[in-house]
């Protein structure tokens, strides 16, 4: 393996503040087609391009279940939570045609995490000048 290296250093300062909330271990940010965007330090390249094609993987899946848990195939995809033995991986629609994954160990607080993954997404939709997320609870 490589040494760590970020893979946008325009957007992985947003990234590595993400990653220094207690628990949230790495941050990989990536287009809907898989394409690694950037990432948190410690995410080298090979490990970044690796996440960013599972994550995109795992939103077209998921995405394939809205008519199973609403009964409205076109129902939009907004997350993806995955939980392993010690740790869960966070999925999050960033904006038009981006993702945000999110890797934390299992003593997170997974609200505080999917929390500050929104807070993450609107700085980079702010940096980037793209769209955040759409709010579904019509609340501002």
């Amino acid at each position: 393996m490589s040494a760590p290296s970020a893979p946008s250093a325009d957007l992985s300062w947003i990234l590595d503040e993400l990653v220094n909330v207690p628990h949230i271990r790495h941050a990989v940010l990536l287009s809907a087609d898989g394409l690694l965007t950037a990432a948190s330090s410690g995410v080298d390249r090979e490990l970044g391009e690796t996440v960013a094609a599972i994550a995109s993987g795992m939103q077209s899946l998921s995405r394939a279940g809205a008519a199973f848990a609403s009964g409205d195939p076109n129902s939009p995809w907004e997350q993806t939570l995955t939980q392993f033995g010690n740790s869960f991986l966070v999925l999050m629609a960033a904006g038009d045609g981006s993702y945000l994954a999110v890797g934390a160990d299992r003593d997170a607080d997974i609200g505080d995490v999917s929390y500050r993954t929104v807070k993450t997404i609107d700085r980079v939709g702010q940096t980037l000048g793209i769209a955040p997320r759409q709010d579904r609870t019509g609340s501002a």
